[in-house]
């Protein structure tokens, strides 16, 4: 996996939810536990992608 992450051929697994749609349902209130669990990802993820808008 270096080896092609040197190459930039390995960049991981693709995001199944955009994080601008978990930003959308936080900013209109909605709990981040419900958000994960209605888009069906971790609530790890739903912290991330508000942590990577710099909520």
């Amino acid at each position: 996996m270096e080896a092609a992450k040197d190459k930039g051929v390995y960049k991981g697994r693709r995001k199944t939810v955009d994080d601008e749609k978990i930003r959308q349902l936080a900013d209109a209130g909605i709990a981040k536990a419900k958000i994960a669990r209605d888009l069906g990802v971790s609530r790890m993820t739903v912290y991330r992608a508000l942590a990577g808008a710099g909520a």
